[in-house]
C-alpha cells in the first residue's frame, strides 16, 4: 500500500468553511478574438469584378464578398457557374491574395461544410465569391442598357479638360436622355413633360451618387429633417426640371473617388470602356456652351417628347429666328 503523501492530506481536509475565501480559479478558454482572417488566393480579374460590382451597389468589396460566403453556407448550395468571368481568356490568370475579416464562427461554419462536402474551405469561399461575381456582376449587354447612374458616371467622367462637369439640371437631363436614345431609344424611360423629356430617376440617381460621396456637394437629403409630402416632392421635381440661368444652376461634379469608381466600371469590361468613349463622343456631338441651343436641338430632334412643353411656343420661335 502506497504511503500517503501531501496531495492525499489536502482532499481529507474539510473546505467547506473556506470555499469562498479561495481566489477563482482561471478560465479553462480563453475568450476568442472577435475577428478571423481568411485569406484566398484569387485571380487577378476577379478582384476588379469584384469592386465593380460592389461599386454598382454602393458597398464595400469585402462585405459583398463575406455575404456570398455566408448565402452558400446558409443556402448549403455548392458553388456553380466557376470559370465564367471570361471566356476569351486562354492563358493562365495571375492570382493575388483577397483578405478577408470575417468572424471566428462562420470560419467554423464554412470548415466544418468544407469537412461534410470534402472540399477545401479556401476552395469553397472563393467559389462562392467567383459565382457571385458571374451573377450579379455588371455587364454592358449588346442591347446597351447600363443603369442611369452609371451612365451619369461615364458622362461626367470627360476626356477632355474642363468639360467634366455638368451645369444645371436641365442639361443633365437632355444629355442623358439623348444618350439613351441614341443607345438604344426602346428601353429609354423618359416621358414628355413640362420643358420637354423628363426622367425622376435622374434626380435620384443624382441623388443616390451624391450621399455615396461620388458627386461634389452636399446632399439634399441630409437637410430634409422628415420625408416630404407629394404635394413637395412634385414642386421639387417641376422646380429641378426647369431652366435656369448658368450662374444659378446646380453643379454635377464627380468627386475623387467617383472618378476611382467610373475608372473601376470601364476597367471591370472592355464594353463599359467602349460605352465611356461612345458618351462621351455624343456629348461632345450635343452638348454647347448655351443652353438653349441644346434644348433647342433637342426639341426639333425629338418632337414626340415636346407635346406637353410650356416653354414650346418659346423654343418654336427662338428657332424661326435662328433659321432665319
Amino acid at each position: 500500500m502506497a504511503e500517503p503523501t501531501k496531495h492525499d492530506a489536502l482532499l481529507d481536509e474539510d473546505w467547506g468553511t473556506s470555499w469562498d475565501d479561495l481566489p477563482p480559479a482561471p478560465p479553462l478558454v480563453y475568450a476568442r478574438p472577435k475577428t478571423a482572417q481568411l485569406t484566398l488566393r484569387v485571380p487577378k480579374q476577379l478582384i476588379s469584378y469584384l469592386k465593380a460590382v460592389a461599386a454598382s451597389k454602393s458597398l464595400p468589396y469585402h462585405s459583398l464578398a463575406r455575404s456570398w460566403i455566408l448565402e452558400g453556407l446558409r443556402t448549403g448550395q455548392l458553388p456553380e457557374g466557376i470559370g465564367q468571368l471570361d471566356d476569351r481568356e486562354a492563358t493562365p490568370r495571375s492570382s493575388e491574395q483577397l483578405n478577408l475579416k470575417v468572424e471566428p464562427e462562420l470560419l467554423d461554419e464554412l470548415k466544418q461544410f468544407s469537412h461534410q462536402t470534402r472540399r477545401p474551405y479556401h476552395q469553397l469561399a472563393r467559389q462562392w465569391v467567383e459565382a457571385g461575381v458571374v451573377r450579379e456582376r455588371p455587364v454592358a449587354s449588346a442591347s446597351q442598357r447600363p443603369a442611369l447612374r452609371e451612365l451619369m458616371m461615364l458622362l461626367l467622367d470627360g476626356t477632355r479638360p474642363g468639360v467634366s462637369a455638368v451645369h444645371g439640371m436641365t442639361r443633365l437631363q437632355k444629355l442623358l436622355f439623348v444618350i439613351q436614345q441614341e443607345l438604344d431609344r426602346e428601353s429609354s424611360t423618359f416621358y414628355a413633360y413640362n420643358y420637354g423629356p423628363f426622367d425622376e430617376k435622374v434626380i435620384d440617381s443624382a441623388e443616390a451618387l451624391r450621399v455615396n460621396g461620388f458627386l461634389s456637394g452636399p446632399s439634399g437629403s441630409a437637410s430634409m429633417p422628415s420625408p416630404p409630402s407629394f404635394e413637395q416632392m412634385m414642386a421639387a421635381v417641376t422646380e429641378r426640371a426647369g431652366p435656369k440661368e448658368e450662374r444659378e444652376a446646380e453643379v454635377f461634379e464627380l468627386t475623387e473617388a467617383g472618378r476611382e469608381a467610373s475608372e473601376r466600371l470601364r476597367r471591370s469590361d472592355a464594353a463599359f470602356a467602349r460605352l465611356h468613349e461612345r458618351v462621351q463622343d455624343l456629348r461632345q456631338k450635343w452638348d454647347s456652351p448655351d443652353l438653349s441651343v441644346l434644348i433647342d436641338r433637342v426639341y426639333e430632334a425629338y418632337p414626340e417628347q415636346t407635346h406637353r412643353s410650356v416653354i414650346k411656343g418659346k423654343v418654336d420661335e427662338r428657332r424661326s429666328r435662328r433659321r432665319s
